[in-house]
């Protein structure tokens, strides 16, 4: 019997899929199986796939390219373990990570799991990454997406109740959004490990640098946003709080990576006047900052921990 479904998306990842499926491979918990996915690679991903054929744990599926919620998705619906883990093709396992959501599994029994994970970016930088469940529907849609994806393990049977991740390729990079809403809004619970278990490697290839990325963001949030106004749950002027915040992170982060942007004069007006009248942009604002600094914090007395974890993984 299989307990853990390892579901690995794989698009043009020939340079880390090999690192990637290594660390699945030497999981000290051994009742798991690997599910790779070939998304239409045109690089020599899938020449890669075919060199485990003769591994009973793993298997490959091959398709035309589908997009990444189609891949997980596929996966997902062929797997026979009792827990899917979702695994990014070029992110990390530490060797115990299975282990350590088994253990928590028997000891709480929930149906998902997150766990921090450690950022390394292409410019070797190491930190620390903090995956908390936020505490509601309504922190998770207004504050962001806090939750990454190779940090979660989900209850195959959640799948059946709350469906699957979205497939709408004009949405990619966001389907974990998404999908973490629709797990809020029915009610679930995400069990949280306060430890690095994994390595989230940020490059330029990651979705989340596209340069339409914002739009993305927006489209997800007027999609949930909308609902939750027409059922009175939401009033029209925090969708816009919620909106002006979306904008304040997008300005800051432009502002730090993109020293060359032309600001927007109107909407920075905008969102400072929404910031200066509102209680909840104040809340939504000082939640943001917390969250950097204890990034910061555990960043500097994790050093050694996290620099080790990574030097034995890569």
């Amino acid at each position: 019997m299989t307990f853990f479904s390892v579901i690995v998306p794989c698009f043009n990842v020939e340079d880390t899929i090999i690192q990637t499926i290594s660390s699945v491979q030497n999981q000290t918990f051994k009742s798991f199986e690997i599910i790779a996915i070939d998304d239409g690679s045109t690089d020599n991903t899938l020449k890669i796939l075919k060199l485990y054929d003769n591994d009973p744990t793993f298997r490959i599926i091959s398709q035309n390219n589908k997009g990444l919620g189609y891949a997980r998705n596929i996966g997902i619906r062929n797997a026979k373990g009792d827990f899917v883990c979702l695994l990014d093709a070029d992110d990390l396992w530490k060797y115990n990570r299975l282990q350590k959501i088994y253990n928590c599994i028997n000891s709480f029994n929930p149906e998902l799991i997150s766990n921090d994970e450690i950022i390394y970016d292409e410019n070797k930088k190491i930190s620390y990454l903090i995956n908390k469940p936020p505490k509601n529907f309504r922190s998770l849609l207004l504050g962001g997406n806090t939750l990454s994806p190779s940090a979660m393990t989900i209850k195959k049977s959640i799948f059946d109740s709350i469906g699957y991740f979205i497939e709408d390729r004009e949405l990619s990079g966001l389907e974990d959004w998404d999908y973490w809403l629709r797990v809020y809004k029915n009610g679930k619970i995400i069990h949280y490990i306060n430890e690095p278990l994994g390595v989230y490697r940020r490059d330029v290839q990651n979705m989340s640098k596209e340069n339409d990325f914002f739009k993305k963001v927006l489209k997800i949030y007027n999609l949930h946003s909308q609902k939750l106004i027409t059922q009175g749950k939401l009033t029209k002027f925090d969708y816009q709080i919620g909106k002006s915040f979306i904008e304040i992170r997008v300005l800051i982060k432009n502002r730090i990576f993109k020293n060359n942007i032309i600001f927007d004069t109107f909407k920075i007006k905008k969102t400072l006047l929404h910031l200066f009248i509102s209680k909840l942009i104040w809340t939504l604002i000082f939640k943001f900052i917390y969250r950097q600094i204890s990034i910061k914090i555990k960043s500097l007395l994790k050093k050694k921990e996290l620099k080790w974890i990574v030097t034995e993984l890569l």
